[in-house]
């Protein structure tokens, strides 16, 4: 079973694929939602994904919030000076 409770309103958006009490096949697509925020500035857009990702739930099946939540905290990613090694970097600084 899969429980979703984004946030929604002024800090973005969300865009579940699967809706609330929905079974969910162990062979499930890994994209359960996605979250679309937006600011005037960078710092704006971080803030707000920061607490989306934070007032996100899902009970069910695993997922990678905790994840999410140190990619938008690594300097790197929040200062805009990354490139596709960033997740291997994230992972090797634990």
């Amino acid at each position: 079973m899969v429980k979703v409770e984004p946030l929604d309103g002024a800090m973005g958006r969300r865009a579940p694929g699967y809706a609330a009490n929905t079974q969910v096949s162990p062979h499930f697509d890994p994209l359960l939602a996605k979250i679309v925020v937006h600011g005037d500035h960078r710092a704006d857009a971080l803030a707000r994904a920061r607490r989306v990702v934070e007032e996100f739930a899902v009970q069910g099946p695993t997922c990678n919030l905790s994840f999410l939540a140190e990619v938008l905290d690594s300097p790197e990613f929040s200062a805009g000076n990354y490139d596709t090694g960033v997740v291997d970097r994230i992972i090797a600084a634990r």
